[in-house]
C-alpha cells in the first residue's frame, strides 16, 4: 500500500450572493448561517480529502484550498493573476432564483483560464431548497449546453446540504484526474526526449534526420517528435543544420534535408539524465 499526498488549489467563483461562503462553510463545517454576509477580498479554508490511488490499495491524501472570491468584477479583472495563480479546478456557482447570476459565469470560467491555461471545473446551481422560485429555464439551459457542452454541473442547496458533498468531491477528483493525467503526459513526453537524444548519440557526428527519427520511433507520432525536438533545440542538447553545407540553425521548423546532431552537453545527458535535464517549462 502506498500513500501519496497532494495539494490542491481549489477556488469558488460567482456572481455576489450566490451563497459561494455558504456552500464552503457547509461543506467543511456541516452547518449553514442564514445570516448573508458579502465576502470581502479572498478567503481560504484548508480540508484534507482522502481518495483512492491510483494502483488498488493506495490512497491519496489531498490538502484543498479552498478560495472564496468575492463576486466583484472589479477585483476579478484588475488582480485576476494574484487571484487564480495555481488553480486546479473551480466551482461557478450561481444562484437558480436569478438568471442574472448564470450569464456571468463565463466571464469568471475566462478568467480563471486566461491565468491557468485551463483547468476543470464545475458548474454549481444553488438553492435548490428554494426551486419552486427557479427561473432558469429552458432557453438558460440551451445557453449552458452551447457553451459548456459536457461541463459537470450540480443542484445544491446551502441550507439543506443537499448536493454540496457531491459538488466538492466532484470538482477535487476532476482536478486530480487533470493533474495526474498531466504528470504522465509529462513523463512520457520526457521519455520521448531520451529516446531521440539517445538515437542522436548514437550517431554522433553525421547527426540524425527527421525520416529516421519518424522511421526509428513508431509508437510517437511525427507532429510529437517534432515538438520534442524543437525543445531539444531549446535546451542546446541538439543542434540543426543543413545536410548540404554544415551551416547550424536555431529554429526546428526544417525542411527534410535538416539533421538533428548531438551537443556535448547532450552527450552527457543522453548518458545519465538528471531529474531536470529534460525539463521543459
Amino acid at each position: 500500500m502506498r500513500i501519496r499526498r497532494l495539494k490542491l488549489k481549489i477556488n469558488v467563483v460567482g456572481e455576489r450572493a450566490v451563497g459561494k461562503t455558504s456552500l464552503i462553510q457547509r461543506y467543511i463545517e456541516q452547518k449553514h448561517n442564514p445570516e448573508y454576509k458579502g465576502t470581502l477580498g479572498v478567503h481560504m479554508q484548508r480540508v484534507e480529502v482522502e481518495l483512492p490511488g491510483e494502483e488498488e490499495g493506495d490512497l491519496m491524501l489531498a490538502t484543498v484550498a479552498l478560495f472564496d472570491q468575492m463576486g466583484e468584477h472589479a477585483i476579478r479583472e484588475n488582480f485576476r493573476d494574484a487571484l487564480f495563480y495555481g488553480t486546479d479546478g473551480a466551482l461557478a456557482v450561481c444562484d437558480i432564483e436569478r438568471p442574472e447570476t448564470l450569464h456571468p459565469l463565463a466571464d469568471w470560467i475566462r478568467a480563471v483560464s486566461v491565468v491557468t491555461g485551463g483547468v476543470p471545473f464545475r458548474i454549481v446551481f444553488n438553492k435548490v431548497d428554494r426551486a419552486k422560485g427557479s427561473t432558469i429555464g429552458p432557453e438558460e439551459s440551451a445557453w449552458l449546453r452551447e457553451q459548456f457542452p459536457n461541463v459537470p454541473t450540480s443542484l445544491t442547496s446551502a441550507m439543506t446540504g443537499e448536493g454540496v458533498d457531491d459538488a466538492f468531491s466532484g470538482i477535487i477528483s476532476q482536478a486530480v484526474d487533470a493533474m495526474l493525467a498531466m504528470e504522465k503526459d509529462r513523463k512520457v513526453r520526457k521519455a520521448l526526449r531520451h529516446r531521440i537524444l539517445s538515437a542522436a548519440a548514437r550517431r554522433d557526428t553525421v547527426g540524425i534526420s527527421k525520416s529516421e527519427l519518424f522511421g526509428g520511433i513508431r509508437d510517437a507520432k511525427p507532429d510529437e517528435i517534432m515538438e520534442e525536438l524543437d525543445n531539444l533545440v531549446r535546451l542546446n542538447l541538439l543542434v540543426q543544420y543543413d545536410s548540404g553545407p554544415q551551416t547550424f540553425l536555431k529554429s526546428s521548423s526544417a525542411p527534410a534535408s535538416f539533421r538533428y546532431q548531438i551537443t556535448p552537453i547532450g552527450r552527457k545527458v543522453a548518458a545519465s539524465p538528471t531529474e531536470q535535464d529534460l525539463v521543459v517549462e
